[in-house]
């Protein structure tokens, strides 16, 4: 049997904590945030998805034995892009979640031009998650519209899979929206500590907020932050690619 990943220790006994987001939806900047949170308020930050994408693991592929790693106390569990399929997070019900979303129609934007230009390829230590090359190539050989369309279903499968976690765990989940945080980073973080009942200092949550309020002065295709005004997708898409995704992620708005 290979050990894939192995539980760093922690020394909290606060109740841990879930962060999820989706793929080009500020999932990035949160990790980013909760990291430095985590490490203020004496918790272990841990992001499986990020370990297991490191050795090239596909997220298809992580095995349902993933789940014991969830313990109750000490750790804040980040850097979920998808609702977990193949293992289950057995606290879930008992423990406060976040979930980050961005207009879905910006997702599918951003996301070609990431794949194009900024993302990395996965490890190569297992050689089952290979999926970012391909994408890699379909971004270089299509236009922005036609690459929206084609991952347009994915993302609407994700945002369906997150509507039935939060409405499976109501009570848990606080709800953020990019175009709500992307500007006002100081206010977000400081309701990040309340959803997870954390007392973070005003100085420091100021500190934290400072360091991740990167805002491009223009729009650079080949910076991991390309731009990060809402409505790009408005800008970017064709009129009739933007009516053919209102109706594929009506159930989202």
């Amino acid at each position: 049997v290979k050990t894939i990943f192995t539980l760093p220790p922690t020394q909290s006994p606060r109740p841990s904590v879930y962060a999820f987001s989706l793929p080009k939806a500020g999932s990035v900047l949160l990790d980013s945030i909760l990291r430095a949170l985590s490490e203020r308020v004496g918790m272990t930050y841990v992001s499986l998805m990020e370990e297991t994408f490191k050795i090239g693991l596909a997220e298809r592929d992580v095995p349902s034995a993933a789940s014991k790693i969830f313990l109750d106390n000490g750790y804040c569990f980040g850097g979920f892009r998808a609702f977990p399929k193949t293992f289950d997070i057995p606290n879930l019900s008992t423990r406060r979640s976040i979930l980050l979303v961005r207009d879905p129609r910006d997702m599918v934007v951003s996301h070609y031009y990431s794949m194009r230009s900024s993302h990395p390829d996965p490890g190569k230590g297992l050689t089952t998650s290979r999926q970012s090359l391909p994408r890699r190539d379909q971004a270089l050989a299509m236009s922005v519209d036609e690459y929206a369309l084609d991952m347009a279903d994915y993302y609407a499968r994700q945002l369906d899979r997150y509507a039935a976690a939060l409405e499976k765990h109501r009570g848990n989940f606080t709800l953020f929206r990019y175009e709500d945080i992307i500007f006002n980073k100081r206010q977000w973080i400081a309701d990040i500590c309340d959803a997870f009942g954390w007392d973070v200092s005003a100085w420091r949550i100021g500190r934290i907020a400072k360091k991740n309020d990167i805002v491009p002065r223009s729009e650079d295709e080949e910076k991991h932050i390309r731009q990060v005004s809402p409505g790009d997708g408005m800008r970017k898409l064709q009129p009739e690619t933007i009516e053919k995704l209102n109706v594929m992620f009506a159930r989202q708005f």
